[in-house]
């Protein structure tokens, strides 16, 4: 790792004078008070956490491109000493780009990157997690006057055993068409699949359409998985489906007053016993921005008990001064499929409020702070605890 910190450092000066390169630099460090166990005599978390990127792009023609990111995720104080050196230092992502192959409309992408498509549902990098998500693979993309599709191949995982047993391997198309001036529609398949396919085999169909009307924004998800996986100890045919819904409609008032409702859905299964699997799975979400910021949903059918989710959101902001941004958010947090325990029977995870408050200082500094309550619903007091959770956050990110 210390050689390639050296070669990242060192590449500009030893490159020759038509290459053009570009160094960036982002450091953010996040304070967090966790008391998100549902248990009231328990004092909360103080912790804080610290993510470090150094990237460099290079540009060696208009058609060859390259791009290193180094990233250091740490919790302060998590070494054993202050002479200590847990070695957080990774490769974020490191990839190549070729633009126009062989002249053609066609551009392709190789090595580790972040992939970011639609609005995050389905496929994102998780900005806001201290290590952030990339992935191991390629992206060749076809590009034309009506639409444009990327074609993604990545490993997850490699398990070097015999003839690639266990690897599991994605495939994605995702497409973006341009039939609508003010609409964005980009359909998708997404395919998980692990050797032997009767551990998994899955893939997940849908679209994302967003909308921007003057002062309305509106984006609708969907998607549906089908095929097979192995779930408790046995071969299961897959059949699930999500769909979500976002409106925000800003006023043309100073303050920039905004209201909003968002709907989420993920279907459950109700009989564990059969061989027909229909809760929804999450595949690679930037969850933290849909289903509360306290994260207790983030993969949907282990945090929802395989039961599926319903989520109503109530949104609504305000600009009090120039670069300042507050905005409250209001989720009413349901099971699709019923929980059925000793005396009675509940639909209802809980609620939570989000609080957040947002400046941005100057082009280069932005300051963040959050604060969140979870009342718990029955589902919630017989399975994490019967008190209120809360949480809060103050973040502070510098990109140079």
């Amino acid at each position: 790792m210390k050689k390639l910190l050296f070669i990242l450092i060192a590449l500009p000066f030893i490159l020759n004078a038509q290459s053009i390169y570009k160094f960036d630099l982002q450091i953010r460090p996040r304070f967090e008070i966790d008391n998100k166990d549902f248990n009231s005599s328990t004092n909360p978390n103080t912790f804080t956490a610290l993510r470090s990127r150094l990237g460099l792009s290079l540009k060696a023609s208009d058609d060859v491109s390259a791009y290193v990111q180094l990233q250091d995720s740490r919790i302060f104080g998590e070494e054993a000493s202050t002479l200590s050196n847990s070695k957080n230092l990774d490769v974020h992502q490191i990839f190549f780009k070729i633009n126009n192959l062989f002249d053609l409309p066609v551009d392709v992408k190789v090595g580790r990157m972040e992939l970011k498509y639609g609005s995050e549902r389905f496929l994102g990098p998780v900005g806001w997690h201290n290590v952030g998500r990339s992935f191991d693979g390629g992206v060749l993309t076809f590009k034309s006057c009506l639409f444009n599709a990327d074609l993604i191949a990545a490993r997850e995982y490699e398990r070097f055993n015999p003839a690639d047993s266990l690897d599991q391997n994605i495939y994605a198309l995702m497409g973006d068409l341009f039939l609508f001036k003010k609409y964005k529609i980009q359909p998708f398949v997404i395919w998980q699949r692990v050797n032997p396919t009767n551990y998994l085999d899955r893939a997940t169909l849908g679209f994302y359409i967003s909308g921007n009307l003057k002062n309305l924004k509106h984006e609708i998800d969907f998607g549906y998985q089908t095929g097979s996986a192995l779930i408790n100890g046995r071969e299961q045919d897959v059949s699930a489906m999500t769909f979500s819904f976002n409106a925000n409609y800003t006023f043309s008032h100073s303050l920039k007053p905004f209201i909003g409702i968002q709907y989420d859905y993920a279907s459950g299964d109700n009989n564990p016993l059969d061989n027909d699997y229909k809760a929804y799975v999450s595949l690679y979400p930037t969850g933290h921005k849909f289903f509360g910021y306290m994260d207790y949903f983030i993969n949907l059918n282990n945090d929802a008990y395989n039961l599926g989710i319903s989520d109503i959101v109530l949104k609504c902001g305000i600009a009090p001064v120039k670069d300042l941004n507050v905005s409250l958010n209001y989720h009413i947090f349901r099971s699709v499929e019923e929980y059925v325990y000793t005396g009675g029977s509940s639909y209802d995870f809980g609620t939570e409020a989000d609080l957040t408050v947002k400046y941005n200082y100057n082009e280069y500094v932005d300051i963040q702070a959050g604060a969140s309550l979870f009342a718990p619903g029955a589902i919630f007091k017989k399975m994490r605890g019967e008190d209120t959770s809360s949480w809060f956050y103050l973040m502070t990110t510098v990109n140079l």
